[in-house]
């Protein structure tokens, strides 16, 4: 099985995580973005070229967006294509339907499923800590035991057009694996708020408000149960008249 690993994060713990997991099931490389490019959803890069590094072993990064760096994988030749993309794992819980539309770490996965790539995207419910010390991530050993679990647990699942959005508590150590049909409608409000600058111009900035969290969601399992939701997605539902 060659198998994609991306994020929206770029190099990051998550990152290696996710790849040291992959690498149990296949032939597993990595392809992310150069920087950070979270909420993009499933934007592309059409108005300049993409430029491809290598940073590590089998780890390489594009200036380009994560559905990028799907598409990079499963058209350029230059990879094995792969039968499944893994992306994340995301720092920040992507629960909710509104994190659906707008993540970069499941838009690669919903993008790859487009082009009949089954994938699971994962995501770690984050801390006031900085996501850039490896500390932060907590028990590393026990989140990449739990992925494994989790991989193995769908991959008799798998088919082309559909994905699973995979979230998980910080801590996962007794975290029970629970299937989840409703989705949060929005784990985030918005507010713009306006700002001036030192020369009393005024600028302005979206700013996230977290939403009630409803009861029997995944936000709910994730964040306030301290369980792993998972979520299936089939395109299918994106046809329905």
């Amino acid at each position: 099985m060659g198998i994609l690993v991306t994020n929206d994060d770029g190099d990051s713990e998550g990152l290696h995580m996710l790849l040291e997991a992959a690498r149990k099931f296949g032939d597993a490389y990595a392809i992310v973005p150069s920087r950070q490019r979270s909420a993009v959803s499933g934007a592309l890069t059409l108005h300049k070229p993409l430029r491809l590094h290598k940073i590590g072993e089998e780890v390489y990064t594009i200036n380009g967006t994560p559905t990028d760096c799907a598409l990079f994988a499963i058209h350029s030749e230059e990879f094995k294509k792969p039968s499944l993309v893994l992306s994340g794992i995301n720092w920040g819980d992507n629960t909710g339907i509104g994190t659906l539309l707008g993540s970069g770490t499941v838009g690669a996965c919903w993008r790859a499923a487009l082009k009949g790539v089954p994938a699971i995207a994962f995501s770690l419910a984050k801390t006031k800590e900085d996501w850039r010390r490896k500390e932060s991530w907590g028990d590393r050993t026990a989140l990449v035991e739990k992925v494994v679990e989790i991989i193995t647990m769908l991959k008799p699942k798998l088919k082309p057009d559909r994905f699973f959005n995979v979230n998980l508590p910080h801590d996962v150590s007794d975290a029970k694996i629970v299937h989840v049909k409703k989705m949060q409608r929005e784990r985030y409000g918005a507010r713009i708020e306006k700002r001036l600058d030192p020369d009393n111009n005024p600028y302005y900035w979206i700013i996230g408000v977290k939403r009630h969290i409803d009861t029997g969601t995944d936000a709910h399992e994730v964040l306030v149960k301290g369980n792993i939701s998972v979520v299936e997605v089939p395109l299918s539902i994106f046809e329905r008249g």
